[in-house]
């Protein structure tokens, strides 16, 4: 896949000529060879600008934190077959622990072009290239977007970028596939990214979210205790800018435009309560999985107009 033939400018939607947008005359190429489709351009007003670079700042240097870490470091230094022996163990997982990746049509992807919105150290990534296609993995950070452009390249199958979900740097309609799981609540315009998803969808594609729920034993505790959490992303005192937390109905107006095809809480873990989660056991944990789970996975389709 030409990934240049369906990127698009994200502050006028005009055609790109590497990487570059002759009709606002802004350039997109990034560094360290990552497409950096970040602009002040994009943004409104300076304040919503700002806002959006302590999000970049934030995550930026938890995942440089992060990326040090022995399970990371192995992963990037892995060869092409060792990498899909790992995909394929993570696969296993999520499909015996039914999480939202274990969703996705793998084989009927074969060709297919998958957009990873938030994706971090590039194991979803790496999972949804074993369907066949083609993964575009797009992190609002750069060290994120280049560890998974790294892995993806090893496939030969995708590619890095960075972007924000607000401003997609997409052509309408030219997307199979999108998977988005614990990243697109991050944001104080979530409504945004939502009606981004179903612009860049083909008609009859698929996208898989997951969004933090608030009815759930996590978030209600930091409601009482009045904290944003993300604890361990915090690095050099910088502290996590937004949650967003939703119920189910508000998944359902959220994306009413589409064809909702599954809706459903998970994630429920006694392990879940402060200070003395620790010392519980999991055995119980189905009787809060999806009561109180934290996680809300969402399988929606975009509709096909019907022709007359």
């Amino acid at each position: 896949m030409n990934s240049l033939s369906i990127f698009s400018c994200p502050v006028c939607k005009g055609d790109l000529n590497n990487y570059f947008c002759k009709s606002c005359d802004t350039s997109f190429e990034g560094r360290e060879g990552i497409p950096c489709f970040l602009s002040e351009k994009m943004y409104s007003t300076e304040k919503e600008y700002i806002e959006a670079m302590k999000v970049v700042n934030f995550w930026g240097h938890g995942w440089i934190k992060r990326l040090e870490d022995e399970e990371h470091a192995y992963v990037n230094q892995s060869s092409k077959e060792e990498l899909l022996s790992y995909a394929n163990r993570e696969l296993d997982w999520c499909r015996k622990n039914g999480s939202l990746m274990s969703r996705l049509p793998f084989d009927n992807m074969k060709n297919s072009i998958s957009l990873n919105i938030g994706c971090g150290a590039g194991t979803e990534a790496l999972e949804i290239a074993l369907g066949g296609g083609s993964c575009i993995a797009m992190d609002i950070t750069n060290p994120a977007a280049k560890v998974a452009d790294s892995l993806l390249k090893k496939l030969g199958q995708g590619e890095g970028i960075q972007g924000d979900a607000r401003f997609l740097p997409f052509k309408d309609n030219s997307v199979d596939y999108v998977y988005s799981s614990g990243v697109l609540h991050h944001s104080d315009d979530v409504p945004r990214s939502i009606a981004e998803i179903y612009r860049v969808l083909k008609p009859g594609g698929y996208a898989f979210i997951m969004l933090y729920a608030t009815w759930s034993i996590m978030f209600m505790q930091q409601k009482m205790m009045m904290t944003k959490g993300e604890k361990s992303w915090e690095t050099g005192g910088r502290k996590n800018p937004c949650t967003t937390t939703y119920s189910i109905a508000g998944c359902q107006k959220l994306f009413s435009k589409f064809n909702i095809e599954l809706i459903e809480k998970r994630g429920g873990s006694f392990k879940h309560f402060a200070k003395i989660g620790k010392y519980l056991s999991t055995n119980f944990d189905f009787l809060v999985d999806g009561w109180l789970g934290c996680n809300i996975n969402i399988v929606v389709k975009k509709s096909i107009p019907i022709v007359h």
